[in-house]
Parts: C-alpha cells; sequence; structure tokens
C-alpha cells in the first residue's frame, strides 16, 4: 500500500500482510477451538471409569412409601416391604401406591462386603436422586445432599458419592444401605450404583462431579463472558437485533444450568422452581429461533409473534393456573413443545446452508450440535415427567448434556466472532485500496489538468469562455449518472451546441461524449470491483441507455471487457 488508515485505533498498513495473518489465523482458530472443546467436554468422558473391583448396587432393593427414622437402621424387618429395581425412576409407582407425585421413600438393601474390598474405609456412589436425600450404611448416616420439606431444596442432578468410615463396615457380613428420598416431580434413582476402594472410587467421583456439574459452571463462567461482549456489542449497535436476543439467550438458559447444577437453594419451593425452569426453556425456545432469524437474515414476523405470545401464555399459566395437581401434564406438554422447537431451530440452519446465507457455514455445525443437545435434554425431561423410559436404538437418555451443548454453542458464537472480525479486517483493505486509487486517479487527473493548463496556454480561449467550460465540467461530475446530452449542458451556460463541443476539445483534449463516458466508466469499474450487481445493471445505473453503448465504451477506455475486468480483480484478489 502507498499510505496507512487509521480505523477505530487499529492501524492497516498493507493489504498483503493483513491478507497472510488472515489466511494463517483462520484455521489457528478453528483448531484452538476443537481442541478447546476436547479438553473441556471429550476428555473427561474417556477418563469415566467404573472401578474394576467393586460391589454392584444395581438390581432389586426394597421400597416404602413412610417416612419413619427407625429404617435406617439395620436389624429393621423390612421383609413386607415392596421390591423395586434401581437405578429407574419410581414416579409411576409413587403416584399409584404412593402419596403422589410428592412425599418422602425408602430404599433398603443387604449387601455382603468381601475381603478384597480391604480393610479401610470405602467410598459408595448412588448415582442422581431426585430431589434430596439421606444415605445410612449400618445405621449410620454417611452422607446426603439437598433439603427435605418444609425448607425443600432440590439436587436432583447431583451426584451422591459418600465415604464409608472403615469402622462402620462388616467384611464378608451382610450390611445394610438406607437410603432416604425427598421426591417432588423428579421421582427417580439413576446413574451407576456400586461400593468400591477410596482410590477408585475418588478418581470415578471426581470426574463424574466435573462433567454433570463443574462444566455447568464453567459454562456459566464462559456465558458470563459472552453476555458482556455483546451486550457492548448490542449497546454500540442496537439496530443488530442478533445481540439482543444472543443476550437473552445467555439470560433464559443460565437458570437452566443453575437449576441442574447450583450447591445453594435458589428457590425453597419446587414448585416455584419447575414454574421458573418452565419460563426459562420456553424463554429460551423463543430467543434461540428470533438469533436464528436475526443471523441469517430469515424473515418470518408471523412465526415470531406466535413465539412471543406463546411466552406471554406459559408466564400467566404458571403465575395463575399450574399448581401440584396439574403439574406432570403441563411439564410433558412444555417439554414436546421444547423437542418441536428444536426441529425447528434444524430447519432454520438447513435454510440458511440451502440459501448460501452468511456464517451459515461457519455456524450451523456448533448451532445443530447444540440444538440436537438441548433435544436430547427435552426427552430426559420427558421420562422425568412421564416416569415412562425413553429408549433409541438401545440407548436410553438420562443423564443432561445442555451444557456440552452450550460450550459448543459458545464455541460457534466465537468462531462468527473472529469471521466478523476478519471481515471488518477486509472492509477496511478494501478501503485502503480504494483509497489508493482514488490518489492514483486524482495525481493522473492532475496531470492531465496541468497538461490542459499547459495546451490552453498555447490556444485562444476567452476567460469568459473558459468560466462557461469549468461550469459545463462542474455540471458533468455532478451528474454524470442521469442523461446528459450536449444540447443540454449547452443551454446550461447558454451557448450554442456545436461552440460547446469545439471548444470543450480544445480545452479539455477529448470529446464532450467521451469525457462523459471516461468517468461513467471509472465509476462502472469501481462498482465491479465492490459489487455482485449484474452487469448490465451497473451500465444502466452509471448512466448508459444500452449495454452494447456500455461495453464498447468500457473497451475503450479500459482495454478488456467488463466481465473480464471483475474476473482478473478478483483472481488477483484471490491469489494474494
Amino acid at each position: 500500500m502507498y499510505g496507512d488508515v487509521r480505523m477505530n485505533g487499529f492501524k492497516w498498513t498493507r493489504l498483503a500482510e493483513w491478507k497472510h495473518v488472515k489466511a494463517a489465523f483462520r484455521p489457528v482458530f478453528i483448531c484452538a477451538c476443537f481442541l478447546w472443546l476436547g479438553i473441556v467436554l471429550i476428555y473427561p468422558y474417556t477418563r469415566l471409569d467404573v472401578p474394576d473391583q467393586r460391589v454392584d448396587l444395581a438390581g432389586t432393593w426394597k421400597m416404602m412409601f413412610d417416612d419413619r427414622a427407625e429404617f435406617a437402621q439395620s436389624g429393621y424387618d423390612d421383609s413386607h416391604w415392596d421390591l423395586f429395581e434401581l437405578p429407574a425412576s419410581f414416579l409411576l409407582k409413587a403416584t399409584h401406591y404412593g402419596n403422589g407425585y410428592k412425599g418422602v421413600c425408602w430404599f433398603r438393601k443387604t449387601v455382603v462386603i468381601p475381603d478384597g474390598m480391604g480393610k479401610g474405609d470405602l467410598g459408595i456412589c448412588l448415582g442422581r436422586i431426585g430431589n434430596a436425600d439421606e444415605a445410612f450404611f449400618n445405621g449410620v448416616r454417611i452422607g446426603g445432599l439437598g433439603q427435605f420439606p418444609p425448607d425443600e431444596f432440590s439436587m436432583w442432578n447431583h451426584p451422591r458419592n459418600y465415604l464409608i468410615p472403615s469402622a462402620l463396615i462388616r467384611l464378608n457380613q451382610e450390611n445394610t444401605i438406607a437410603i432416604r428420598i425427598s421426591y417432588f416431580g423428579i421421582a427417580e434413582v439413576l446413574g451407576q450404583m456400586f461400593i468400591a476402594g477410596t482410590k477408585g472410587w475418588a478418581a470415578y467421583s471426581t470426574i463424574i462431579t466435573y462433567t454433570q456439574i463443574t462444566t455447568y459452571y464453567e459454562c456459566m463462567a464462559l456465558g458470563s463472558g459472552f453476555l458482556m461482549i455483546f451486550l457492548f456489542f448490542y449497546l454500540k449497535r442496537p439496530e443488530d437485533q442478533e445481540y439482543l436476543f444472543y443476550c437473552l439467550q445467555l439470560c433464559f438458559g443460565a437458570f437452566v444450568l443453575l437449576d441442574a447444577s447450583s450447591y445453594w437453594p435458589i428457590m425453597t419451593d419446587n414448585l416455584t422452581r419447575f414454574k421458573l425452569l418452565g419460563i426459562s426453556w420456553t424463554g429460551l425456545n423463543v430467543a434461540h429461533p428470533i438469533f436464528l432469524h436475526r443471523i441469517y437474515n430469515l424473515r418470518r414476523k408471523f412465526i415470531e409473534r406466535a413465539l412471543w405470545i406463546n411466552l406471554l401464555i406459559v408466564i400467566l399459566m404458571n403465575i395463575w393456573v399450574v399448581d401440584g395437581t396439574i403439574l406432570r401434564p403441563c411439564g410433558i406438554l412444555m417439554t414436546l413443545m421444547g423437542i418441536g422447537m428444536g426441529g425447528y431451530n434444524l430447519s432454520c440452519h438447513v435454510t440458511a446452508l440451502i440459501k448460501k446465507r452468511p456464517y451459515a457455514k461457519t455456524f450451523s455445525f456448533f448451532g445443530i450440535v447444540a440444538i440436537l443437545c438441548a433435544s436430547h435434554d427435552g426427552f430426559v425431561y420427558m421420562a422425568k415427567f412421564s416416569g415412562y423410559s425413553v429408549h433409541f436404538m438401545g440407548y436410553e437418555p438420562t443423564t443432561m448434556i445442555f451444557h456440552i451443548g452450550a460450550m459448543v454453542f459458545y464455541a460457534g458464537t466465537a468462531m462468527v466472532l473472529v469471521t466478523r472480525f476478519i471481515s471488518v479486517g477486509d472492509e477496511v483493505t478494501t478501503l485502503n485500496e480504494s483509497l489508493e486509487t482514488y490518489i492514483l486517479e486524482n495525481t493522473l487527473l492532475n496531470d492531465q489538468i496541468i497538461q490542459i493548463s499547459k495546451k490552453n496556454d498555447s490556444k485562444s480561449i476567452s476567460s469568459t469562455a473558459e468560466e462557461k467550460l469549468k461550469q459545463v465540467i462542474n455540471h458533468i461530475h455532478a451528474n454524470y449518472l442521469e442523461g446528459l446530452t450536449r444540447d443540454g449542458l449547452a443551454d446550461v451556460v447558454g451557448v450554442h451546441p456545436d461552440s460547446l463541443g469545439k471548444q470543450f476539445k480544445t480545452y479539455t483534449g477529448l470529446k464532450l461524449g467521451d469525457y462523459i463516458y471516461q468517468i461513467r466508466i471509472k465509476e462502472a469499474a469501481q462498482r465491479l470491483r465492490e459489487e455482485d450487481t449484474n452487469i448490465i445493471d451497473i451500465a444502466f445505473q452509471v448512466g448508459f441507455d444500452s449495454l452494447r453503448t456500455f461495453n464498447r465504451a468500457f473497451l475503450k477506455f479500459m482495454n478488456t471487457t467488463p466481465t473480464n475486468y471483475r474476473k482478473d480483480y478478483r483472481k488477483d484478489n484471490t491469489d494474494d
């Protein structure tokens, strides 16, 4: 480049240097995103190994829908209790034989721990228990998560991993495990259940807690950063509404993440918690498709109005209608609607790819993965609210992966931000190039003026005629896109058309028509470089009344055709 251009604090000096930086930066950034996703999400799951030496607790347990302190004792006679297979949801059994969707129940199991397990402490994993639990081993409480009524607090997604002191363990004898469970809507015991040595138990507990809880907080921390960035962008450019709806997604999604991972009571009323969860998921299913509409430039006002009306109805129903008696059907209905919205969101990505919308190739992969993760969790919620297991070719969705989808979504967002940054850089370099062309053209124009002035010294043109010629030239530059004629220009300065033509040729060295054509061709050349408009449209836009005349004039002044000019320009820029 012949000069430097400063924009918003950045200094861009050479087009070639920027293109080399861009070419190197994009693949490096893509690799960095996938590496980060692999380390944060994929690698921990490869380490999620259940210890080989263990006592499995999955299988038949004794169950009772009642709540007495004596149930924890190892000597208690539970022979009259019902049998139940764990891990599983016990919602259907609770609604038929227990206290309905809400209550307290107990599970008991007797196990023999062999000598091979060692003489030290052991660890027990009881999976995920909703909503709160207390675990007892041989009559002694060894742990618990969540809070029982009246100040209830659900920790339904937290793994229950407790340490069993060696003093409580009876090797080669029967040991009694008792679990007291508070359930509200979520009535289940899911996940791996076993007793193992402390080393294997600790390794498994650390990884399972990381994948199911810690990553939620990583996701919220990352989301907070993106919230500040996109909120700043929206405040700077409120007309770009995709920033606003991205922020709304983060706000609605935050409660979904907290509901599954919080260690502290946010709501001491589980019914209110369910209502907020329903509003949050519905809000997420409103903000996300509208965000896709904005980023992909999809004009679907009717659908957006329907989404807002749906959110309003859900809010009003949760405030005045939903109670414990209709919690399950409302939860099932909202879950089905959420799964359906996942299908619609997928269609937005497919439409954008087919129509080759900006950012579709960059963002669609990450967006589709995030939607599939959210839809997967829709089936998880469906199983919780209905009590029936959902199977896909032998796979049963029981573990939430919304946080994984959110992480992937953030990676896709980062890709879009980088793409936009590169686009801004391209715009700046294009501006540099246009400025350089402008400088060169003005330099040539100045040279022409000097040459004309020298010619004028030897020509006999009066000062009055010169003033009129300058007036004609200024009028041409101001109106060259319009239909200019020699007679019209002569009327502007009040001279005879023939006299104007002769004096103009003497003053500029060009015929009047050629001078006008030259200006129009320069404008057309710039549009060919910067726009994808059809050549015939450009011809008419710059003032030509036929494509044939335009092509002939372009060839005369540019020594090439408009089509070849555009191809050669783009080829040169691509090669750079």
